[in-house]
């Protein structure tokens, strides 16, 4: 196996450096290995992921990552490049929330756990199957986004929700309810629950979940 995979674990953050020269398939096969060896070590581990060593591509990490969930029992918060602990555009969010009053809850929100505030929550870290957050204003998940979110929840009809990594199991912003891909849902692209760092929003009473970028915050605010 040599040092096609190795595993630095430091404040939280599990960096994965990964072999440039050998194939991918190679490259799988010695992370699987690796994390064979590793599994007592990992279980329970939770961590934000950072990979490094090699060029990949997002269908490659996923790939990754799906080895990474399949073989260990550990809760990833989210994937990070290295360069900023939050992506640009999931900061540029958080500063669109600065026009309200904000709480910040750091940590994971747990089964039979509900986060609400009358104004706008940034969550740094997950939000599990069972839980709930809902806010007068936007919300933001900095982390996995399993359990409920509603936003907008005293008739703010321009509230949104942002997640690094979107998969909720009810979403709500206004009185438009989103739920087991109901009738009342946008999605921008078929694969858009892979992607990381999504938004979701209302258009003509709509609820849309799009990827974040520059442009649907810009569409957003110019609303």
């Amino acid at each position: 196996m040599g040092n096609n995979v190795i595993f630095k674990g430091s404040n939280g953050k599990l960096v994965i450096i990964l072999n440039p020269i050998i194939s991918f398939q190679e490259l799988k096969d010695h992370l699987l290995e690796k994390l064979k060896k590793s599994k007592q070590l990992l279980m329970g581990y939770e961590a934000i992921i950072e990979f490094k060593g090699r060029k990949i591509s997002e269908d490659e990490e996923f790939e990754l990552l799906d080895i990474i969930n399949q073989a260990v029992d550990m809760n990833i918060l989210f994937v990070t490049d290295g360069e900023e602990l939050i992506s640009k555009e999931v900061e540029k969010a958080v500063n669109i929330i600065n026009e309200g009053i904000t709480k910040f809850h750091l940590g994971t929100l747990r089964s039979g756990e509900v986060l609400e505030y009358p104004g706008n929550i940034v969550v740094l870290g997950d939000v599990n199957p069972g839980s709930i957050v809902k806010a007068e204003g936007n919300i933001i998940v900095i982390g996995t986004l399993n359990g409920v979110a509603q936003a907008g929840i005293k008739g703010n009809d321009e509230a949104f929700i942002v997640a690094s990594n979107m998969n909720p199991f009810q979403l709500k912003i206004d009185e438009v309810l989103f739920k087991n891909y109901s009738s009342n849902i946008l999605f921008r692209s078929k694969q858009i629950m892979r992607n990381k760092n999504n938004i979701a929003y209302l258009r003509n009473n709509i609820l849309i979940i799009d990827k974040l970028t520059r442009k649907t915050l810009k569409n957003i605010v110019a609303t």
